[in-house]
């Protein structure tokens, strides 16, 4: 839940001061890239006023004709410059500017820009820049200077400049993320490293071209010159941008010659001592146990009533950012150890973890924390010599001959199950000895389930009503309750309904009638709506062809493309699972149903049959995918097979005026 940073009693997003030593420079946590400004603009030339199009991607809106950008670790500050040429009535939208910033870490300071006309006439934005949130967490804002630029006209260009002045000393790891939404034609990136103390600066180079690296100037900076570098191609179910993007990632350490396994051995030690401070309270700790485990439980029910009982801790974490006055009236107090935890009643998700931990060791098991790299954002990479990237934890705990990975810390997370960013990624394990290196385990398709149970009847127009309960267990269940974290009861039913009319078509009518299982861990959350589909069986003459795929009437085939650029990636695996029974228009009988559909494959299951019974069909459905990534050359095999679904889904019953037979 929290930052490596967290251990040395830093806040994860606090800026620190050079500290001379190696150990500590890791531990400062990611600060995202921001950007600046100039002094004058740079000139344009004949050609780049004449630039009718992007040679290496004809038909593109706009480019990027140059773009700068300067690290200053010295004097704590970076700069941006843009230059974008516009080629289509669209382009004209990158006119609106966003410029990104932390507020409370950095200042956006000398903006400027301007409109570049075909003809060449300069004009300089003299608007209104606005201040826009872009996303809260906790007390932190993630925010935008946003303007519109006038007169954007096709051949024209627009340009804009600004710094980003960080409000204490920039000494923090780096990421250069260099592809953008657009090409880019020419780019000149540097950066002017602190070299204090026994620091040095050194980087890692992510999808980089061959051949390119920085080079070391006379004035100690490093330089790093790009030409045509493509724009970056989004897809539907890709990985994080981040995993994908031409990157480099900056980091300090000392300048001995350090191996990846030596530097995360002097991470995991200097981890250790913050984790045994903190839960060195023993008695407090055996105290609690015994107040919540029985002398005859075995390890695992003691694991479980544990688990619980960590859960019980108000968490901070997944509260909503409060104002200063509303937490001077709190009055909460920073927990120092796991006594002040069980104290309090509250801590933050770190907090809980530790007091997890803790727990579990009071009880005579052997647990340890692990950081990871969430996969929502990183991959965790040991040659990058960054403790940044580790931006997640959970607690291990040995029981028996297998390891549980565990996370009382996330909110509603039933036991044996991690938020699925944390599933299946690598990171290292916080111990004095034994293995460095760990992976948590791969999520797997039974711990996602959506189960879905119909009761509707069809009346000779082709309209479609009943009763309707769906049950979403394990990761479906996890992630609708924290999507619904901050909403009343209003605002959840609302969400719900939402998602449910979208299995629909557009006029049917969807009338939630109960919710159950919001704030419960290890309950499914169950829903309970009435359905009337006007039309969904179309009427032809005498017959009535009703579709076999309730729920799917809406979806689309997320593979439509006959390419695809980058690997496949599902948050998890998962099952669909239906089962619905509908009664047929007196008079009516079923003239025919669609052969069983039954397509096992290595990355799944799908199956879908319709039975004929007196007065009634029903219809069973599973759609099982049971792998979370696959790489590009697999995409064939994963359209193919959703090919197939969504030809079952499709798949239609025939209905006919007449005496039921005994059709199949």
């Amino acid at each position: 839940m929290n930052s490596p940073a967290t251990l040395l009693g830093r806040r994860p997003e606090a800026r620190s001061a050079p500290l001379g030593t190696t150990l500590l420079l890791f531990l400062l946590v990611l600060w995202p890239v921001a950007s600046s400004a100039k002094d004058d603009w740079l000139p344009i030339t004949p050609e780049e006023l004449a630039l009718k199009d992007n040679p290496a991607s004809p038909g593109s809106s706009a480019m990027i004709l140059y773009r700068e950008m300067h690290t200053d670790d010295v004097k704590s500050f970076e700069t941006h410059y843009y230059r974008i040429k516009i080629f289509t009535e669209e382009g004209k939208k990158y006119g609106d500017i966003q410029v990104h910033y932390w507020k409370g870490r950095g200042q956006v300071k000398d903006l400027k820009a301007r409109v570049v006309q075909p003809n060449g006439t300069a004009v300089e934005f003299t608007g209104v820049v606005y201040d826009k949130v872009v996303a809260k967490y906790r007390d932190v804002r993630y925010m935008a200077k946003t303007f519109t630029l006038p007169d954007v006209q096709v051949g024209g260009i627009i340009e804009y400049q600004y710094r980003l002045q960080f409000d204490s000393m920039r000494l923090y790891d780096t990421r250069w993320t260099i592809q953008r939404e657009l090409a880019i034609r020419r780019a000149r990136l540097s950066i002017r490293p602190y070299s204090g103390g026994l620091t040095s600066l050194r980087w890692v180079m992510y999808h980089m071209p061959p051949g390119k690296k920085l080079e070391a100037q006379a004035d100690d900076t490093y330089l790093l010159e790009l030409e045509n570098v493509p724009a970056f191609t989004e897809e539907k179910y890709m990985p994080p941008e981040d995993w994908l993007k031409m990157r480099i990632e900056f980091f300090y350490s000392s300048g001995l010659p350090l191996g990846p396994d030596f530097f995360w051995r002097r991470v995991v030690t200097e981890m250790n001592e913050g984790v045994d401070k903190f839960v060195d309270k023993r008695k407090e700790l055996e105290r609690e146990v015994a107040q919540v485990v029985l002398p005859g439980d075995t390890p695992e029910t003691k694991l479980r009533k544990l688990y619980a009982r960590a859960q019980q801790i108000e968490n901070l974490s997944f509260q909503r950012a409060k104002s200063g006055e509303e937490e001077k009236r709190e009055k909460r107090k920073d927990n120092k150890n796991v006594q002040d935890v069980l104290k309090n009643g509250y801590g933050s998700g770190f907090d809980i973890n530790l007091l997890f931990l803790g727990l579990a060791r009071a009880a005579g098991l052997e647990a340890n924390l692990a950081f990871l790299s969430a996969r929502s954002q990183y991959v965790f990479s040991p040659e990058l010599f960054s403790a940044a990237q580790l931006n997640s934890n959970v607690v291990a705990v040995k029981l028996g001959n297998q390891t549980l990975f565990l996370d009382p810390a996330t909110r509603f997370c039933p036991y044996n199950l991690l938020p699925w960013e944390e599933s299946g990624v690598k990171g290292i394990r916080v111990a004095a000895e034994g293995d460095l290196y760990v992976k948590s385990p791969d999520p797997v398709s039974a711990g996602a389930v959506e189960e879905r149970t119909a009761a509707l009847r069809l009346d000779a127009e082709g309209n479609l009503e009943g009763s309707v309960q769906v049950v979403f267990a394990g990761q479906e269940a996890l992630r609708r309750r924290l999507d619904a974290l901050d909403e009343d009861d209003a605002g959840r039913k609302k969400m719900i309904e939402d998602e449910v009319k979208g299995w629909f078509p557009s006029a049917a009518q969807v009338d939630i009638t109960r919710v159950t299982g919001w704030e419960g861990t290890e309950e499914p959350l169950t829903v309970e709506f009435t359905l009337h589909a006007p039309g969904f069986a179309v009427p032809t003459g005498r017959r009535l062809l009703l579709p076999l795929g309730i729920f799917q009437s809406q979806q689309q085939h997320p593979f439509q493309h006959a390419q695809r650029v980058h690997a496949i990636y599902f948050r998890h695996p998962y099952q669909e699972v239906d089962r619905v029974t509908i009664e047929l228009p007196e008079g009516y009988r079923i003239e025919s149903l669609p052969a069983t559909r039954d397509k096992p494959a290595d990355l799944g299951r799908y199956r879908i049959a319709a039975q004929n019974q007196p007065g009634q069909v029903q219809v069973e459905r599973l759609l099982v995918i049971s792998g979370f990534y696959f790489e590009k050359a697999y995409y064939s095999l994963l359209r193919s097979f959703y090919d197939e679904v969504k030809k079952g889904d499709e798949s239609q019953a025939v209905l006919t005026v007449g005496e039921a037979s005994g059709a199949k």
